[in-house]
């Protein structure tokens, strides 16, 4: 499948996840008994034609119009509002998040299949989702009760965004070269 500028291809995908990997024993254990190979494959197929109708054209558009903070506020591309709302639709944020936490439950494996496809059509506009999804793993992860109850099913939704924050002048984009110190303050870090 492409849309004549970002080509993706499933066969080569799925003969990786299937005959290399061999993802469908997967489907033997508890976690993902309901699924099979014909709902990988429905989920790639959609993650595809995602990609390829709707992604891949806010490449060229993100390119030309970029993102731009203007009064307190960070502007995207109009275009990547109606991608967002069906990237969220399909419930990409939390594709291999627990079905129990408002996730679809896949296999981490078929859900970065997804995002590869995603990543290859707009790279730009799957940082949005991208890190609303890494700020959510962070409280799922680590966050109180009352944090998880308040903020990961907005997020996983896309109904809330996450972001992350660098104020590192010296190190940039490069976050490996990033320098921190925690002072002790009573009984917590600073």
């Amino acid at each position: 499948m492409s849309n004549g500028t970002f080509p993706i291809n499933l066969r080569d995908m799925k003969f990786i996840l299937y005959e290399w990997l061999g993802i469908e024993r997967l489907c033997q254990f508890e976690k993902y008994k309901d699924y099979s190979r014909e709902t990988f494959d429905m989920v790639l197929d959609q993650a595809a034609q995602l990609a390829a109708e709707v992604i891949a054209p806010l490449n060229a558009i993100s390119d030309k119009e970029g993102c731009v903070y203007e009064k307190g506020k960070v502007k995207v591309p109009a275009a990547f509002h109606d991608a967002f709302k069906k990237y969220c639709e399909g419930g990409w944020i939390a594709a291999s998040v627990d079905v129990e936490a408002g996730g679809q439950g896949l296999p981490e494996s078929v859900a970065l299949a997804a995002a590869e496809m995603f990543v290859g059509a707009c790279c730009s506009f799957t940082t949005y989702p991208g890190l609303t999804r890494g700020c959510a793993n962070l409280i799922e992860s680590f966050g109180t009760p009352e944090q998880k109850r308040t903020y990961l099913e907005k997020m996983y939704a896309g109904e809330w965004t996450g972001t992350m924050c660098l104020t590192e002048p010296q190190a940039g984009s490069a976050v490996g070269d990033i320098k921190t110190l925690a002072k002790k303050d009573g009984d917590h870090y600073l």
